[in-house]
């Protein structure tokens, strides 16, 4: 061995001590130092890419890893890794060529047709995605996890009996599998007390079943046996695993009130003027937002129904504003926005957009469902004044009530206690309408009660001002497949239905905070 060849083989030892001491800004040092006098140095590039890829920096670790794939184009390592984090960007058409020649490198690997199948999925080529999993199973029969994307798949292709099977098949191999359990909860309405809630109730009940999967399966037991009209023991069920869930969450709610109040402070009317002269012209987003179960999945899943729409889910994409803003100030977002050259928000405006049309072929209209964007109705109106912003609300009982039935992660803290819940709905309400005054006319309001009752005059006027022409598939949008990954996965596959409205009633006497902590708001 050369004494370069030893020099490197000493600094990828160290970068890798370092990244187990948690140093990894000197780790990446050390590997930009090696590739800067090596560029083509295969174990640096890859090494750097999956560095930044476990400190959640992606968008860093595609290009060495991108780098990795070309100096060694029948590595497996590389080629996967690159896949997946393509996949996590949403860069849909790379992340297929890189998981294609996965497989192709280790035709015999099961994490690579799997890996592969859920790209599809991703992409609604449904039969290749099923295809690619299938053959992962042949390939490792007894994998519970190939069993549960195998599930979801069914799912999302609408044949829920099929995917119910699957979901047995993962508990048959792990009873106290809290996912596979709720997986199966909320595919479809239970109808009566069968062996499949015996089994949840078990597993809810055994010493065995972790912290986190008692929580999974208290949920599902809330949401079945609500299906069977117990609500006492349904909300006892549901208080039980958001109580678990509140022991890992630190929340504030005058914390959470600065963060409003922040978002109300900067993105204001100065902020429309500040870039009036370098606004993104382009139309094609269409945001949806609103409160977590306020239809906003419906609302995406009538609109991505159309043949010149289509429905991104919820991207994240709106953080390049983020990013870009924080870079410009170093504080934390909007503060100090109007600060900002108003260049660099158009700069992060199209790239936005870039981003948002990436998977969306010839559509005309592109729709972002992340609700949470209600934060930022005055950066939108003030950067990108041609998008659509879609409001969704609902009913404050209903929607609050639906919110502590479903699991949320850490960003929706205050989901687990109904007053917080009722607390936080207060603060969305008044910067709902601190937008309506300062923005007059930038919002189209969808109240849920009024799609389900009057659904094609809403529809037709939802489309207006899309400026979408009239299509009937927006009518009968349960008929279109396409993932959706949110709690509200089976309802979009169903027609209309008015089951929803004024299920609060059901569990009045246990609402009590809520309705205190709502109080004028809940009407």
């Amino acid at each position: 061995m050369d004494r370069k060849a030893e020099s490197y083989a000493h600094e990828l030892k160290r970068a890798g001590q370092l990244v187990r001491q948690g140093k990894a800004l000197l780790a990446a040092k050390v590997l930009r130092k090696i590739l800067t006098t090596d560029g083509d140095h295969y174990q640096a590039n890859y090494s750097l890419g999956m560095l930044y890829h476990q400190e959640d920096r992606n968008e860093l670790a595609i290009p060495w890893l991108s780098k990795a794939a070309e100096l060694r184009p029948r590595d497996f390592a590389a080629a996967i890794n690159l896949g997946i984090i393509q996949r996590d960007e949403g860069l849909l058409a790379e992340a297929q060529v890189s998981l294609e020649n996965a497989v192709a490198i280790q035709p015999h690997s099961a994490t690579a047709h799997i890996t592969l199948g859920m790209l599809l999925m991703d992409r609604n080529e449904l039969d290749a995605a099923l295809a690619e999993v299938e053959q992962g199973l042949r390939l490792d029969p007894d994998d519970p996890m190939t069993f549960a994307r195998l599930g979801m798949l069914m799912q999302i292709r609408g044949e829920p009996d099929k995917a119910a099977a699957y979901y047995r098949k993962v508990i048959a191999l792990n009873p106290l599998d809290g996912t596979a359990h709720r997986s199966l909860a909320f595919l479809q309405r239970q109808t009566e007390y069968n062996e499949d809630i015996k089994k949840m109730e078990a597993a809810f009940g055994s010493a065995d079943t972790s912290d986190k999967d008692r929580m999974l399966l208290g949920n599902a037991l809330g949401k079945v046996f609500d299906d069977l009209g117990q609500y006492d023991n349904a909300f006892d069920y549901l208080r039980t695993a958001n109580q678990l869930q509140r022991r890992v969450y630190d929340y504030s709610v005058e914390k959470q009130k600065a963060f409003f109040d922040r978002h109300k402070q900067a993105l204001d009317q100065a902020l429309l003027t500040h870039c009036k002269e370098h606004v993104v012209t382009d139309q094609t987003p269409i945001f949806v937002v609103g409160m977590p179960r306020s239809g906003t999945s419906l609302v995406e899943q009538i609109l991505a129904s159309h043949p010149l729409a289509y429905g991104a889910g919820e991207v994240e994409y709106t953080r390049l504003f983020v990013d870009a803003v924080q870079g410009s100030t170093q504080q934390p977002f909007p503060l100090g926005i109007k600060h900002v050259p108003p260049e660099i928000l158009n700069k992060a405006g199209w790239a936005y957009v870039e981003k948002l049309k990436l998977n969306a072929g010839q559509a005309e209209r592109v729709i972002d469902k992340l609700p949470h964007n209600f934060l930022r109705v005055g950066l939108f109106a003030a950067v990108m004044p041609n998008a659509k912003i879609v409001l969704c609300e609902r009913n404050p009982m209903d929607n609050c009530l639906s919110i502590f039935q479903h699991l949320f992660g850490p960003a929706h803290a205050y989901a687990v206690d109904l007053s917080d819940l009722g607390r936080y709905y207060r603060l969305y309400q008044d910067l709902m309408d601190w937008w309506e005054e300062i923005l007059p006319g930038h919002m189209h309001r969808v109240r849920y009660e009024e799609l389900v009752s009057d659904t094609e005059n809403q529809v037709r006027r939802l489309l207006e001002y899309c400026e979408l022409p009239f299509h009937a598939n927006c009518l009968s949008f349960h008929r279109t497949r396409r993932q959706v990954k949110t709690p509200s996965s089976a309802q979009v596959q169903q027609p209309i239905y008015q089951g929803s409205i004024g299920r609060w009633k059901n569990y009045e006497k246990h609402l009590s905070p809520l309705m205190a902590a709502l109080g004028p708001v809940a009407g």
